[in-house]
């Protein structure tokens, strides 16, 4: 068998640069039909037939992207549909994805072609600039602080967990001081911060995010409150015992989980006038499914997702007005939207999911 590196280090250097460039042509062809069927895929939904919650969890899981990958090829396959034109600037290297992941937002039928003729061969950051002038934002405040000497700090160093900006790759990391001394007036928009989650070592996180000033104050309370129990008023420890509190009030709120069962059963056969689930029937299905989707695809892959799970009627509450434990599952909201397009139809559950003072008379069956 015949090594391929062995037939590279076989060509020449004319030759090795002309292959280089015809894979590269030829990679720039790949991605366009890649984007044409993940635009498809998409606009079909197929991924919640095979157990995903959305575009982007197929992506990453199912095709092995990383998560920068899907999310640029997933932004400028939609924004292909709408502007095909965006197809060709990828099949001939005018455009790269990064780049056109940034200028998807801002590209309309009237200016896509001058724009893309714009961008052609620019980076990502002259891209980036080039969306600001499409879509100007409001100037921020100047900020004059004290930075950090990093020759004299380590290469990295993390903040436990920090209200200011979070630092770029390109700007200084502020000191923990200056982070929550500055002025919540100065801070960025809040759309225009990220939160960071990064692991530091097996069982322990990096934790950075930007708060309003009514936060901070609250965290103070918390830990004048909590000085007895944790003296050293460790804020990683008030976070998580603050989350357990908030995590058990949800569950009960939400699923009945952790409420007193009432001394009766309910009548669950019973036709019932109300979409509200008795509390015993929202305990027993949340405890039963695990707090998670149920759906599972032709192979028996089960969905994977806890977050903004919703309680289902597998027969249609507008059909049958009964509540009954064994006809009731936990699906994810993209799940349980499937699930009742599959029953009442797409086109009719697109006009269901559109604003109710257009639609005067519409039945209440946006979830199961």
């Amino acid at each position: 068998m015949i090594n391929s590196g062995d037939v590279v280090e076989s060509l020449s250097s004319s030759e090795l640069l002309s292959a280089t460039r015809e894979l590269v042509q030829t990679s720039r062809g790949v991605e366009g039909k890649l984007l044409v069927h993940l635009g498809e895929i998409d606009e079909r939904k197929l991924y919640l037939d095979l157990a995903f919650p959305s575009m982007f969890v197929f992506c990453v899981q199912e095709l092995g992207f990383s998560e920068d990958a899907a999310y640029n090829r997933i932004m400028v396959a939609r924004a292909a549909r709408r502007l095909p034109t965006i197809l060709e600037a990828v099949r001939s290297g005018q455009v790269h994805l990064a780049g056109l992941r940034v200028l998807a937002p801002h590209l309309t039928i009237e200016n896509h072609g001058k724009v893309l003729a714009e961008a052609a061969g620019k980076s990502k950051r002259e891209m980036e600039e080039l969306a600001a002038r499409l879509s100007p934002r409001p100037a921020v405040a100047t900020v004059v602080r004290k930075l950090t000497n990093r020759t004299d700090s380590p290469p990295v160093a993390p903040l436990p967990l920090s209200f200011g900006t979070v630092p770029t790759m390109s700007s200084p990391e502020p000191s923990l001081a200056a982070a929550s001394a500055r002025p919540a007036v100065l801070a960025p928009v809040r759309d225009e911060r990220r939160a960071v989650m990064a692991p530091l070592a097996e069982d322990r996180f990096m934790i950075q995010f930007t708060a309003s000033r009514a936060c901070r104050d609250k965290i103070h309370q918390a830990k004048d409150l909590l000085r007895h129990r944790i003296p050293d008023g460790d804020l990683g420890t008030i976070v998580e015992k603050a989350l357990d509190l908030l995590i058990v009030q949800v569950k009960k709120e939400r699923f009945a989980h952790g409420r007193k069962a009432r001394c009766g059963p309910s009548k669950e056969n019973a036709d019932s006038p109300s979409r509200h689930i008795p509390a015993d029937i929202q305990r027993t299905v949340f405890e039963r499914d695990g707090g998670r989707c149920t759906f599972k695809d032709e192979q028996g892959r089960r969905c994977i997702e806890t977050g903004g799970v919703e309680f289902d009627h597998q027969d249609g509450f507008a059909r049958t007005r009964i509540h009954r434990v064994d006809r009731i599952r936990l699906l994810c909201r993209a799940h349980n939207q499937h699930a009742a397009e599959q029953m009442y139809g797409r086109a009719f559950m697109e006009r269901a999911r559109a604003p109710r003072e257009a639609l005067p008379g519409l039945p209440g069956i946006l979830s199961g």
